[in-house]
């Protein structure tokens, strides 16, 4: 279990990473260099990957533990995702939608993963 979830943090690193170099790219092609898309994705993404931490560890708690109510998890994690949203719209350094966009990144990757996943599986 712990092995599974530490390898979908790992793809979700790499996913990110992937993604948020294209994000740069078309960006740069908008709206010309600016270093606040480059902060905004840092943060966003770092919020994404903590976020995801404190779901690994929720997963591991309800498993090993037997806690099926982790409400307290759940807020943290919404908090996290919360202040990391307001100091990309409170932060004129920061670029708001750089900072968003990377909390939608899990749904992309996963979805993109779970399809070669189930490519693999099949037998014609």
């Amino acid at each position: 279990m712990q092995e599974d979830l530490h390898k979908e943090l790992q793809i979700a690193a790499v996913g990110t990473i992937i993604l948020d170099l294209l994000f740069w790219i078309v960006s740069l092609f908008l709206i010309h260099f600016r270093i606040a898309v480059l902060l905004g994705l840092l943060l966003g993404s770092t919020g994404m990957l903590c976020n995801l931490l404190l779901l690994r560890r929720s997963i591991l708690n309800a498993v090993y533990h037997g806690k099926t109510r982790d409400f307290k998890g759940y807020l943290i994690r919404v908090l996290l995702a919360s202040a990391v949203i307001a100091a990309g719209l409170l932060f004129e350094q920061v670029n708001a939608v750089a900072c968003v966009v990377p909390f939608l990144y899990p749904k992309i990757i996963f979805g993109i993963f779970s399809m070669r996943a189930d490519k693999k599986t099949k037998k014609f």
